[in-house]
């Protein structure tokens, strides 16, 4: 295996609820001239390309086949990934193989979503129906006994079955989910590719929107965005050409457990706040980036969070703190940009949604905090690693990304 390191990042100009002006292969190729433009490449120089858009939320069919001519990719490999949540750095795992076993030099991660031209719930709705169906053919009592059964009326119903569970475990409570979503939306003011944006956003503020479904209110919940993202990686020889800064990947992992309603199927019990894959991903890509001890060898982290209090779950999760410990890291102003362990200076997914690129703009905020280059959200103390998490599918997959400001020692 080769060390890779991200050369370039390409953004659409903003993420907002409806892009009118485009259509979604406009939208993609707009990210991806970005990306070229940032680094000085031309479309001939990119060997691969992995593409990743949740195709069954739009009701599009194969999208990176017509959208070929819009990122320049006539004639060369193309991989495309659709895992949910997930995508946009299961897209960026696809490119950072590429590269790193030799099949390509460089290569070019492209993700996008379009809400406003589909409708996530039916997407949503079709890939929960055989499950749920499956559980009252065998007898059980969805809505008695499943937080997946609720997916059908809205992603809020499943995700607030695991946010009062992870309450319930860690001691945290509703007014540390309003905490956590309000930094969010202070942060995102200060990313010019963040959707909602608050800088005068407050705990208070949050805890006066309505209530979806217990512990998750409105003011916790992620919006609908239309955007697009890119990042191109490259051979070591190859990055030292074309950037003067790089972010090394260091460690990459993923892992997946049964659906949550499957599990429950087999053992009669689930708690969707466990989150295995999280903790197994987490230790794996640690251990492959040499890395012994997160909490002290970390410097910053982006968490996927469609809803503000996955911020917290996950930094436990993934190591980055005890269970039980996050929202007094939260209380103390650790997680802040200038604190000890700051999280999500970009607002995270609870600001900005493009589900596509959201785990891929994860990976990419972190590369910006590694190079320095994050403008007026980058973090006081220095980042010399970082991690990126994602997950998806139904609460039970997860993958991750450690970079670092120097490439592994082979």
């Amino acid at each position: 295996m080769r060390n890779v390191g991200i050369v370039g990042i390409g953004y659409t100009p903003v993420f907002v609820s409806k892009r009118k002006d485009v259509s979604i292969a406009e939208m993609i190729s707009e990210a991806v001239d970005a990306g070229l433009k940032n680094t000085g490449l031309k479309p001939e120089d990119i060997d691969a390309y992995v593409f990743g858009n949740m195709a069954t939320f739009e009701g599009v069919n194969m999208p990176h086949l017509w959208a070929t001519e819009y990122m320049h990719a006539r004639g060369k490999p193309i991989m495309r990934f659709a895992t949910g949540g997930t995508i946009g750095m299961a897209a960026f795992h696809g490119a950072y193989y590429h590269v790193a076993s030799g099949m390509a030099d460089i290569a070019m991660a492209v993700t996008y979503e379009k809400h406003s031209e589909g409708d996530a719930q039916v997407g949503l709705m079709g890939i929960i129906t055989p499950e749920v169906m499956a559980m009252l053919a065998a007898g059980i009592d969805v809505t008695g006994q499943s937080g997946m059964g609720a997916i059908g009326g809205g992603s809020a119903g499943g995700i607030s079955f695991q946010a009062s569970s992870y309450l319930h475990r860690s001691g945290a409570s509703i007014e540390h989910i309003d905490a956590m979503a309000a930094l969010e939306r202070r942060n995102a003011a200060k990313n010019p590719y963040a959707h909602l944006k608050d800088p005068e956003a407050t705990a208070e503020k949050i805890a006066q929107t309505p209530m979806v479904s217990w512990p998750i209110r409105f003011g916790h919940i992620c919006p609908t965005t239309d955007g697009a993202t890119v990042c191109i990686v490259a051979s070591e020889e190859k990055a030292a050409k074309i950037a003067d800064k790089v972010a090394w990947v260091l460690g990459v992992a993923n892992c997946a457990s049964d659906a949550t309603t499957a599990n429950l199927i087999e053992s009669q019990i689930t708690d969707p706040a466990e989150q295995l894959p999280a903790i197994i991903a987490s230790k794996k890509a640690c251990e492959r980036a040499g890395i012994e001890d997160p909490k002290k060898e970390i410097d910053y982290v982006e968490i996927y969070n469609g809803f503000a209090h996955q911020t917290l779950m996950y930094l436990e999760k993934v190591g980055m703190c005890e269970v039980g410990e996050a929202h007094k890291l939260l209380e103390a102003g650790e997680l802040e940009i200038n604190g000890r362990c700051p999280v999500n200076a970009s607002g995270g997914v609870v600001s900005t949604n493009s589900i596509g690129t959201s785990a891929l703009n994860r990976v990419t905020e972190c590369a910006l905090q590694v190079m320095g280059q994050a403008g007026e959200r980058q973090v006081e103390k220095e980042v010399h690693k970082a991690m990126a998490h994602g997950w998806g599918g139904l609460m039970q997959y997860c993958t991750i990304t450690i970079l670092g400001d120097k490439p592994k020692k082979l």
